[in-house]
């Protein structure tokens, strides 16, 4: 790639399964919204290869002539572990019982842990963080719509979205039908 816009970009399409031309839906521009960390501890290499994937995603594009606009979440709450539901705790809650602090505290000390770390490798940081925490009224709307459609469960106070009430789920991954386990997170 020379860099020059208009360098032909292919990639797998996972619902095709074939190698496929890149398609902007705008001439030179990509966006990428690409999962960050649950800032409940450090991360660690094989934490950082996911991210290290998506810079690598992210260079590309710029290197082939587009302008490009990543978002990356922090869940800053909300990330239960099965081990945990029993209790109804989530990861980043749980971290700061255990060490005496705040959730708040815990989250803010291993979001800026996972910058450096970020750069520590020489990640690009994403042009946008968005955290959990700064979106709660809309997971609950989310959720309520959900729960209105019929599209969920709810087991021990927490609701499931209800695979199986969702014709195509598992279409990109291939995780279908008797592969799922109901309420777990794997």
């Amino acid at each position: 790639m020379d860099g020059e816009p208009g360098t032909v970009l292919r990639f797998h399409n996972t619902l095709t399964r074939r190698k496929e031309v890149f398609a902007p839906l705008q001439a030179y521009a990509a966006t990428i919204y690409s999962c960050g960390p649950t800032v409940y501890r450090d991360v660690h290499i094989g934490n950082l290869r996911t991210y290290l994937m998506a810079d690598c995603l992210r260079r590309v594009l710029l290197r082939g002539g587009f302008s490009v606009r990543h978002v990356k979440n922090i869940t800053d709450v909300g990330h239960m572990r099965t081990d945990m539901l029993e209790r109804g705790e989530d990861k980043v809650i749980a971290a700061a019982r255990a060490a005496g602090r705040t959730a708040e505290e815990i989250a803010e000390h291993y979001t800026r842990s996972f910058h450096e770390a970020e750069a520590a490798v020489n990640i690009l940081p994403a042009d946008v963080f968005c955290k959990a925490t700064e979106h709660i009224p809309q997971m609950l709307a989310l959720i309520e719509r959900l729960e209105s459609n019929g599209m969920t469960y709810a087991v021990a106070g927490n609701v499931y979205f209800s695979v199986s009430r969702f014709r195509d789920y598992g279409k990109l991954s291939g995780n279908t039908g008797s592969a799922l386990e109901e309420a777990v997170r794997v």
